[in-house]
């Protein structure tokens, strides 16, 4: 019974790598491209703000429901893009909380 639960435990850390390194692939595969193709694509952020200098950060949010035991988690999946004063994309993050985009502090994300 032990063996079968660390096998299972182990299959969960293995899909959760593998996924961590498709989505920092997929995000990478943005660094360069423009606003407007980031739009194109995606469709209008929830939100923008001043990334803290001439660029501005572009914010896409997923909202998400996790049902355990009589328990459901509500949370945002965060992809945030840098873009530069040229409209190109030079860095993004991945985020997850609680907190609906409207309310999120971006202040916390400016670079400087």
């Amino acid at each position: 019974m032990i063996n079968i639960s660390l096998r299972i435990i182990a299959l969960i850390l293995l899909i959760a790598s593998v996924s961590c390194k498709s989505q920092k692939k997929i995000m990478n595969s943005w660094l360069g491209s423009t606003k407007q193709n980031l739009i194109m694509n995606w469709g209008p952020p929830a939100r923008v703000a001043s990334d803290g200098g001439d660029g501005e950060i572009l914010v896409y949010a997923k909202e998400e429901y996790l049902n355990f035991t009589k328990q459901t988690f509500h949370f945002y999946d965060y992809k945030m893009f840098y873009v530069n004063k040229k409209g190109k994309i030079y860095h993004w993050v991945t985020q997850r909380q609680h907190i609906p985009p409207m309310q999120i502090d971006l202040n916390v994300y400016k670079r400087n």
